[in-house]
This record gives structure tokens, C-alpha cells and sequence, in this order.
């Protein structure tokens, strides 16, 4: 079990004989399910809502190395617990010199965005193959569209030229996305804070998700997840997890979505609409659903490119974070994450 998921206010956790044991009530029974998880077989762990977990059961992830990430209920990502890495501070300094340097911000910030069009780019040709879109005017437009956006992203000569490309790519992007989500669960456009549909919903959390995991990998390394180089610091904002996120959203997030939605893993049924702020969620019985496909896209095993060794996301996740690393050291390295 690489991640322990421990999910909603019914979910209770707690230390038992040195084993991490999860309660759950059974409505049914109106008794509670118990299941007891090895400390050894886990990786991390997903604290979703406000479930009962004991000081105990944090003090021994802390002592075990586990990271830990909050989640609420709605998919809003809170914050992290996780080893110390203040070992690193050589790293961190480094990286508020060169956050600092308007070129070298530019060149990495144009690297990350011309990575996620590559990513999108390859997304919707792979979609159109599958549905025998390929020679369709619109998908073949649209993919030339993104091929321009790429070769102006390489001549920006400032962020916010750099992020202007990116938006008129992602524009671009998600109207071709659209046609690939099913009657079910229509996606008609994004938007978020709060999500207004089952489409958005699903993907906001799947983002909120993968963000928790890139958050970790980049404290894990000894650096500031704060500060970034293509998203703008703010306060609160983990700017650098941010950036890192936008080579995986088409690749990662977007695909797994349209694996649940198209082979119907989650229907409408297991959304609810919120009244208070007009938003659309996941059922807490449907984020269980949600989490095994999710475990099983994460390890999933693939090839990189043609006669490269196979590898997985998580395995991406932190060959994104080296790569930020050999751009403070100034050493080379091959880009970020390329869907093949």
C-alpha cells in the first residue's frame, strides 16, 4: 500500500500494537469495519476531510519518514506534514538566487510551459487516434495551433508573454478536450473555486491530489516549495509544486479523468452539489472509488521514450524535482517530463 488514504469524519485512525488500524462505520451493521496496515507498506498518506486521526498516529508518520497531506472534503489542498530536509539549506539558498534572476526564471518557466503543450499536443493526438479523429480539420487545426504557441513560448522575452502563450494554449486545449467526456458527465469548459460540474470537480481534485505528491517530492529534495519561477509568489501559494504540476496535468490528471468518466468508474450520481458556494463534489463513498484508479494510474509502468527503462509517475514526480536540482547546479539535464 504505497499510500494510505484515511478519508471523512467516519474514518477513525489510530495506533494499535505498532500497526496503523483504520475504523470505519458500517451503516449497514451499524458496527465498524477494521483494517490494520503495516507501518513498512506505506509510502505516504492522504488525510481527506476532518476524519478522528490520533497525535500518536501522526508522531509515528513524522518518525517513520511518511509524508503527510491534508485534503478538505471539497478538494482543497491545505498543507503537508513531512520529514525534515532543513539539511539542504546550501540548496534553498541557490534557489532564491536564481528565483531571483529575471533570465533565469524566464528560461525555466519557458521550459516548464513548453513542456505542458508538448504534453497537450500529445494528449489530443492520441485521443483523436483512439476515436479516429485524427484527420478531423478541427483536431488537426488545434494541434497546429498548439505547434505555434510552442515556437512563440521559446521567443518570449518576458513571464507574462511566456504565461500569455500558455493561456491561449490551454484555451485551445481544453475545447478539444471537450469532445472526449461523455454525455454522463459534459465538459463544457473548466472552472473552479468552486467547480461548477462533475467534469470540473473531478478534475480539480485530481490536481489537488498529484499536487499533494509533487509538494512532497520537492520538500523531500530540501527545497521551497514556495518559490517558484512561472507561477507568481504569494502568500500561502506553493508556487515551485505548481509549476511542476502544469508537464503532468495533461499526461497524468487529465488522461485518469477520462479513463473514470469514459469506462463510467464514477457517474453523476456520485457527485453532490454543494448550496452554500454553488460548487459540485465528490461523494466521500466515490473518493474511495477514486483513489484505487488512481493508485493503479500512479504505478502503472511505462516507457519514456522508445529503448528507455520503464518507469512510473511517482518515479516522473521526482525526476521533475532533479531537474529543477541540475538547473541550481547548472548541470545538464533533459527537460522536464515528455509524455511518449
Amino acid at each position: 500500500m504505497p499510500t494510505v488514504y484515511i478519508n471523512g469524519w467516519e474514518t477513525e485512525a489510530r495506533m494499535h500494537d505498532g500497526t496503523l488500524e483504520l475504523r470505519r462505520l458500517n451503516h449497514e451493521t451499524e458496527k465498524y469495519d477494521s483494517q490494520k496496515v503495516p507501518l513498512f507498506d506505506i509510502d505516504r498518506a492522504v488525510i481527506v476531510g476532518r476524519p478522528v486521526v490520533t497525535v500518536p498516529v501522526l508522531q509515528r508518520f513524522a518518525g517513520e519518514g511518511i509524508p503527510v497531506a491534508f485534503v478538505t472534503s471539497k478538494g482543497r489542498w491545505l498543507a503537508g506534514l513531512y520529514p525534515d530536509a532543513n539539511g539542504h539549506a546550501l540548496r534553498r539558498l541557490k534557489q532564491y538566487e536564481l528565483a531571483g534572476n529575471r533570465g533565469i526564471a524566464l528560461r525555466i518557466a519557458g521550459d516548464l510551459i513548453a513542456a505542458k503543450v508538448r504534453n497537450m499536443r500529445r494528449v489530443l493526438q492520441r485521443l483523436a487516434s483512439n476515436r479516429a479523429r485524427s484527420g478531423d480539420r478541427e483536431h488537426v487545426t488545434a494541434c497546429s495551433r498548439l505547434e505555434e504557441h510552442l515556437t512563440n513560448i521559446g521567443d518570449a522575452e518576458s513571464l507574462d508573454e511566456a504565461r500569455g502563450y500558455e493561456g491561449a494554449a490551454s484555451a485551445v486545449y481544453f475545447k478539444q478536450l471537450s469532445h472526449y467526456f461523455t454525455d454522463d458527465i459534459p465538459f463544457a469548459g473548466r472552472n473552479r473555486q468552486p467547480p461548477k460540474d462533475e467534469a470540473n470537480a473531478l478534475l480539480s481534485w485530481t490536481y489537488t491530489i498529484v499536487l499533494g505528491e509533487v509538494d512532497a517530492a520537492i520538500r523531500a529534495a530540501g527545497l521551497d516549495p514556495c518559490l517558484g519561477f512561472l507561477h507568481e509568489i504569494s502568500y500561502g501559494r506553493p508556487s515551485l509544486s505548481l509549476d511542476l504540476m502544469e508537464p503532468l496535468r495533461a499526461p497524468l490528471c487529465d488522461l485518469l479523468v477520462l479513463d473514470i468518466v469514459n469506462h463510467k468508474r464514477l457517474k453523476r450520481d456520485d457527485f453532490e452539489f454543494n448550496s452554500e458556494n454553488g460548487g459540485t463534489y465528490l461523494k466521500p463513498d466515490a473518493r474511495k472509488t477514486f483513489f484505487r484508479h488512481y493508485e493503479r494510474t500512479m504505478q502503472r509502468r511505462f516507457a519514456a521514450g522508445k529503448g528507455e527503462p520503464h518507469t512510473d509517475f511517482r518515479a516522473v514526480i521526482r525526476d521533475q524535482v532533479n531537474t529543477v536540482l541540475r538547473y541550481l547546479e547548472n548541470r545538464e539535464h533533459n527537460g522536464f517530463f515528455q509524455m511518449p
